[in-house]
């Protein structure tokens, strides 16, 4: 729902500012076409991008309090907000939306009210009284905000590509660290990424002062995992059953139609057929590309023949995907080299065609024990306690075994402590393949680096090892990549996706499990399967997961394969990429050598989004204004 740009200078604003913050405003239009505006008085500025989802004759923004002291922008959905506004007895309400309440709860319980919220935001608050600025994101980072301190203020938005707008922002040329780390994660683990640009981290708060400069972040939520020993097992996958349902009742609040997406796994399964019940008939997206293996299709089908749904088959070839590639990195913001974004894209621009609000299942795995990765933590931790003459041994032996002998990566993962070997779901280039084609490389730089104080907080809270595994997640993986493809390639298309997974009471039961009710007899998520077992039919209760599969892998061998070498040939980032290392890794994928489909993922991506983002920029920020991007 919506995006916003604005600015805070307390020496004033000036004609130019407000021209600047219109263009910021345009380059993402597509988060709200339904409604613009953009409102400058002194020292701030809102620009705001409206979808009408809910109240929609009395949503417009920016709204202020009735006594005019704070006004405000925000972009979300608060499904409480109807049980918010019952406990503002005596206040007077001119519209039916969220941010009215939100404002008066502002003004009442100051920043503390962020955690009486249930729902997805990005809020930006500013109270004409104290001459503070208040940025707030919601716990788990569905909705983005980013932000630059500057002498004259602060800026802030509700993408990064609003910036290349921002005439004071000199490049999106990002630190040589922050290139490194990508190579690893697929993603930049940063919150700081280039020129001061920063991202408020998911759970936080951030307010600027007007009268003394000062810009303080501050942290009001922290998804830490702590075991309840009190209930048992029934007990708890009865109070997970009714809290996921009560979740997606509240992730249908719409004046608007709701659709869902649905793959073939246990996640999107739960969430069709809850809203299906609520909403019988409901349209349900699903999309493939006719390639024999990467299609969750006919899985897909049976799961429908088991609800009352309206499924719709996304079906794309390689042309599609190739014409949807640029415009899949412009929309991510930054680089993020998820293969199924494409995937995602596409299934989000047909969805839209039809309505503007989608269910998704995105946060199920990391909340419930979904990746493989997960069940290997008991394992690899079992040798870890071995007395350190033995753990030394095997050590030495993870390290002398050729890469392809069973078992190595599990000595290793045995051997080595957690804090310096888990970083997420992705791992993309070893530091031994990054030195061969990445001309910044620095050794001493440790592809762990980014996630430290991420364990170091896992650790003091006393967490199993999978439960560290899963607060690394929830603070990295899902903020860097997930919910970022969730959010940008749905906006770009004008829609809204929800994830009732994501939601606070759903994390409050999720996070007090143990690790043996998400993962036992040889299944991952168990106690969600089991509780919902009866709303789908076997084979989807024990089917893994796919995740949106593409099939690069076999296309950059053939129907790729000359696009990604013109891609890669072309590239204007040669001051970090070794050209010929970088088409040696696609031969070698075309001979069948190796299968370096997700490196060379990683690279096209990054190749793509530094010509639009920094060596290009002029062509880009003017195709964005001619409306080609």
């Amino acid at each position: 729902m919506c995006g916003f740009a604005g600015m805070f200078q307390p020496g004033g604003l000036c004609g130019e500012d407000r021209e600047n913050l219109s263009r910021m405003s345009h380059a993402i239009r597509f988060r709200g076409p339904d409604e613009s505006s953009l409102v400058a008085e002194g020292e701030i500025a809102f620009a705001f991008r409206r979808l009408s989802i809910i109240d929609l004759s009395g949503g417009s923004q920016p709204k202020e309090t009735d006594d005019g002291r704070i006004t405000g922008v925000f972009n979300g959905e608060i499904y409480n907000y109807r049980e918010l506004k019952e406990t503002l007895q005596g206040e007077s309400f001119v519209t039916s939306s969220e941010l009215e309440i939100m404002l008066k709860l502002y003004r009442k319980e100051g920043a503390s009210f962020l955690t009486r919220l249930r729902g997805m935001f990005a809020i930006a608050f500013f109270d004409r009284e104290s001459r503070k600025l208040l940025l707030a994101r919601d716990p788990f980072g569905i909705k983005p905000l980013y932000y630059r301190v500057t002498e004259k203020g602060i800026t802030f938005s509700s993408e990064a590509k609003a910036f290349l707008f921002d005439p004071s922002y000199e490049s999106f040329e990002t630190k040589k660290e922050l290139v490194q780390h990508y190579f690893t994660y697929q993603y930049m683990p940063a919150k700081e990424f280039a020129g001061g640009l920063s991202i408020l981290p998911a759970g936080h708060f951030l307010v600027f002062d007007g009268v003394t400069g000062e810009c303080k972040v501050e942290r009001y939520f922290d998804p830490i995992f702590r075991t309840d020993g009190e209930k048992s097992y029934e007990e708890k996958k009865a109070l997970l059953r009714e809290t996921l349902t009560e979740s997606v009742k509240y992730h249908m609040i719409s004046d608007v139609p709701v659709g869902t997406f649905l793959s073939s796994g246990i996640d999107s399964a739960i969430i069709t057929a809850l809203s299906s019940k609520l909403n019988p008939g409901i349209k349900a997206f699903t999309v493939a590309f006719g390639v024999k293996g990467y299609s969750e299709i006919d899985d897909a089908s049976a799961i429908t023949r088991h609800l009352d749904v309206d499924h719709i088959k996304v079906v794309r070839d390689v042309e599609d995907f190739k014409n949807a590639f640029e415009k899949v990195v412009w929309s991510l913001d930054l680089p993020v080299a998820d293969p199924s974004t494409v995937a995602i894209y596409l299934v989000c621009q047909e969805a839209a065609r039809h309505l503007k609000v989608v269910l998704s299942g995105e946060g199920a795995d990391e909340l419930f024990g979904g990746y493989k990765v997960y069940d290997e933590s008991r394992f690899s931790s079992r040798i870890y306690g071995l007395p350190t003459p033995i753990r030394s041994v095997l050590a030495w032996l993870a390290r002398i075994l050729p890469d392809c002998v069973k078992g190595k990566n599990l000595l290793y993962r045995g051997t080595t402590p957690l804090e310096e070997r888990y970083i997420g779901n992705a791992f993309v280039f070893s530091d031994k393949q990054k030195k061969a084609f990445l001309k910044t490389y620095d050794p001493a730089l440790h592809f762990y680096e980014p996630e430290q104080e991420i364990h170091r907080a896992a650790k003091e809270a006393g967490m199993t090892p999978m439960q560290r595994m899963q607060y690394v997640d929830m603070r990295s993986w899902i903020r860097g990549d997930i919910l970022v493809k969730g959010d940008r390639l749905s906006m770009y298309h004008s829609l809204e996706v929800r994830v009732p997974f994501l939601d606070k009471e759903v994390f409050r039961v999720a996070s007090s499990l143990a690790d043996g009710d998400k993962l036992t007899r040889g299944t991952t998520k168990y106690i969600l399967r089991d509780a919902f077992r009866d709303l789908v039919d076997e084979a989807t209760f024990l089917r893994p997961k796919l995740g949106y599969p593409v099939p690069v892998r076999v296309w950059l061998k053939d129907e790729l394969y000359g696009w990604a070498k013109d891609i890669l040939e072309n590239m204007t980032c040669t001051e970090y990429i070794d050209r010929d290392a970088a088409l040696r890794l696609l031969e070698d994928h075309r001979e069948g050598k190796a299968d370096n489909y997700r490196k060379l993922w990683t690279l096209l991506v990054f190749v793509t989004w530094y010509r639009l983002y920094v060596s290009d920029r002029d062509t880009t920020v003017s195709r964005c204004l001619a409306g080609e991007l």
